[in-house]
């Protein structure tokens, strides 16, 4: 049988490749039996796009239920993936940030979903304060129930909107580290994170992507690529790279990275 690449999204497994309607159905009923706990079965047609984090996603075999809930390391995320971006392959990031918080940060994220990074920091580290954007409508009334769930009403603040617009207005020179998990607005949202830095010092978590022959990229092309950026916005100020992270594949020879970057002033 034909390896198919799959994601699944608590009762939902999502088919990542367009094949034959046949071999997608018979791949679909031997996992089925494998795992019970697969009740529904989509295929992706197209590839994430716009702001909003949408993609097509075609209905193949059983239950047409598409509202599901999804548990990760202790935390529960109610979520519907035809209208709203959650990835399973991001759980070791959201980890790997939770733990890097330190005691009494504010934290803001400009493109939250449905929550997953913010709770996972506010279960890790409650003396933190958290705003987390959203402009998916949908995606956003989701992230309002996640945070009560996961009984994080104290320090979590969901806003809905775009943050290209609410940032500015908000927390510019209010922020000690910034989430940037959306690679399609990498460098539009650079140079604004920056700017939402206390004192221009801080970390900011930036996701991109880069066409690449392996997992790894080149520190000094990165250097390059955020000078860039930077110069482009008038913005000279000194960065430091601590971690560049292979997260995966999204396309043949396009890599997703996490990269962890230091300002100080």
């Amino acid at each position: 049988m034909k390896s198919i690449p799959f994601e699944i999204i608590g009762h939902i497994m999502i088919l990542r490749e367009r094949e034959d309607t046949k071999v997608l159905e018979d791949f679909a009923r031997k996992k089925m039996q494998k795992h019970p706990y697969i009740r529904t079965v989509l295929v992706q047609i197209s590839k994430i796009y716009g702001k909003e984090r949408k993609r097509e996603l075609k209905f193949l075999l059983g239950e047409e239920e598409f509202e599901t809930t999804y548990r990760e390391h202790g935390n529960g995320f109610l979520l519907n993936p035809i209208h709203t971006f959650f990835s399973p392959k991001l759980s070791y990031e959201r980890q790997r940030i939770a733990n890097l918080v330190k005691e009494r940060e504010t934290i803001l994220n400009f493109f939250a979903g449905v929550g997953p990074f913010d709770v996972a920091i506010s279960t890790k580290q409650q003396t933190c304060k958290i705003h987390c954007i959203e402009i998916n409508d949908i995606a956003y009334n989701y992230l309002c129930k996640n945070i009560v769930l996961n009984k994080c009403q104290d320090n979590i603040y969901p806003y809905s909107g775009d943050a290209f617009v609410i940032v500015p207005k908000l927390f510019y020179n209010k922020i000690n580290r910034v989430l940037l998990p959306l690679p399609l607005e990498a460098e539009k949202s650079l140079p604004v994170a920056y700017e939402s830095l206390k004192e221009k010092s801080g970390v900011i978590h930036w996701q991109i992507t880069n066409h690449v022959q392996t997992k790894q990229i080149r520190k000094e092309d990165v250097e390059e690529k955020i000078h860039h950026i930077l110069r482009n916005n008038k913005i000279i100020c000194d960065f430091t790279i601590k971690i560049i992270r292979f997260i995966r594949w999204i396309a043949p020879r396009i890599g997703h990275f996490a990269v962890d970057l230091h300002f100080s002033n």
